[in-house]
């Protein structure tokens, strides 16, 4: 898979998540909607002219030797998962355990950061949003163990 054809996917993909998300807005209430609806409508009309284009060009541009170009895509897949580890931990143990968990585990694999500094970082991080919460009156969703 080459660089061209990575983009085109991945715009692809955009688009879809922003269509599904402006028919879902379509379910809210009037008063809700507003806002996810009109968001998801631009950014789906956006990234599908954004696609357009990009496949109008890889058709014209791309050579051979172009499509022959292989880019790495192992690599990036691997923040993928930390993504969706983190949402995974969010989903099981709510969002601030779950944050001092990711993060923590994040900075010690990812940045190589020693154990302390990482505590360090993490105990910052919640204090900051424990304290954001608090001051604009956050409620967190409950987590599927009830935390």
């Amino acid at each position: 898979m080459n660089k061209a054809l990575a983009n085109i996917l991945f715009t692809g993909f955009i688009f879809v998540m922003f269509t599904l998300a402006w028919i879902e807005a379509l379910t809210f209430t009037r008063l809700a909607q507003f806002f996810p609806l009109y968001i998801s409508l631009a950014g789906s009309t956006l990234s599908l002219v954004y696609l357009l284009k990009t496949l109008i060009d890889y058709r014209k541009e791309t050579s051979a030797e172009e499509r022959a170009e292989h880019i790495q895509i192992l690599k990036p897949l691997r923040y993928v998962v930390w993504v969706l580890g983190y949402l995974l931990l969010i989903y099981v143990f709510g969002f601030i355990i779950a944050t001092a968990v990711f993060l923590f585990v994040f900075l010690i694999y990812e940045s190589r950061m020693k154990v302390m500094q990482s505590l360090v970082s993490m105990a910052i991080t919640l204090v900051v949003v424990t304290y954001l919460s608090a001051a604009i009156n956050i409620e967190w969703p409950a987590s599927l163990l009830g935390l």
